[in-house]
């Protein structure tokens, strides 16, 4: 375990940088994985879960120094396109299905490893892949603008989605358009004022008291709502031996797209920070923190898009 190793040789020096580095990490990752949630179709407490075991696997079985992993909006989006068809409308279903997926990403990931083929890495250019990757973002904005504006007409088809906008926009919700704008308001303002700050925390924070204090869920605006608190509680997933054929293909091809792009953006902190890293024992890692994830009721983990450490 790579992790394990560092931890042997370490300084007490990087001990205060990491924990501030620590508490930027998770004052981002925590509302981010809230918004991945939804964005897969489960509860925000299975982002919530995404966050904490899963990450601390990565620690040790991961060999990128600055590399964080979590919740991904590409990766998020492309289970939600597999899972809810399968689920049809069932949430408990569509919940053991994602986690099922995020199992089999995993065990893929680690069969991959066994047979050392973290060559894969580099024959998927980086032009590709980001093709790919702004072709989910353009399905993933055009899917949360229902949210966002407050309107529920959602047509099966991209291309129906786009073309049925104009419509749907002249029928917006005003309050969920007002907390919608403030929330924007408030991140990119923080983002431009103060860039050290946690922008995506504070977003939530205010916009929460804001719906809260003036009770907006009264005029119609859609909230998260309660769940149980506590640590997540690892078991075994409950099984859909019916659904798996459907999922074996999908979880593959996630867990090629991810790894990939994980392996991009470690290899690009490995080359400014003079070392290297075994694109074998990432994916090994990969897999290894799906399937950990998978364990703690969590979903699917690739890089994550959050402040890395101090130095």
């Amino acid at each position: 375990m790579p992790g394990l190793t560092q931890l042997m040789a370490y300084e007490r020096d990087w001990l205060k940088p990491d924990v501030r580095a620590g508490l930027s990490v998770a004052a981002v990752a925590l509302p981010i994985a809230i918004a991945y949630a939804e964005l897969t179709g489960v509860s925000a407490a299975v982002g919530l879960y995404s966050c904490i075991l899963p990450m601390i696997a990565y620690a040790f079985f991961g060999s990128s120094r600055q590399l964080i992993v979590g919740p991904d909006a590409a990766t998020c989006a492309v289970i939600a396109a597999v899972v809810a068809p399968l689920a049809a409308g069932n949430s408990e279903v569509h919940w053991q299905l994602t986690i099922m997926m995020t199992l089999m990403m995993g065990t893929w990931c680690l069969v991959a490893s066994r047979f050392k083929l973290g060559a894969l890495a580099d024959l998927l250019s980086r032009p590709i892949l980001t093709g790919l990757l702004n072709g989910v973002a353009i399905t993933i904005i055009v899917d949360q603008l229902g949210k966002v504006f407050g309107f529920m007409a959602r047509p099966p088809q991209l291309i129906e989605r786009v073309l049925a906008l104009p419509h749907n926009l002249i029928n917006s919700h005003l309050p969920t358009v007002a907390i919608s704008l403030l929330t924007f308001v408030v991140l990119y303002g923080v983002k431009w004022l103060r860039p050290n700050w946690p922008a995506p925390l504070l977003a939530i924070v205010i916009a929460t008291f804001v719906s809260w204090s003036a009770n907006m869920q009264q005029f119609g605006v859609a909230v998260v709502g309660g769940f149980d608190g506590g640590l997540p509680m690892v078991h075994w997933p409950d099984f859909q031996p019916g659904l798996l054929r459907d999922m074996v293909i999908p979880a593959l091809n996630l867990a090629v797209v991810s790894f990939v792009s994980m392996m991009l953006t470690a290899r690009s902190f490995a080359a400014k920070n003079g070392y290297e890293v075994d694109a074998d024992v990432e994916l090994r890692a990969l897999g290894v923190t799906n399937i950990v994830s998978a364990l703690s009721q969590g979903f699917c983990y690739q890089w994550g898009e959050y402040p890395h450490r101090s130095e």
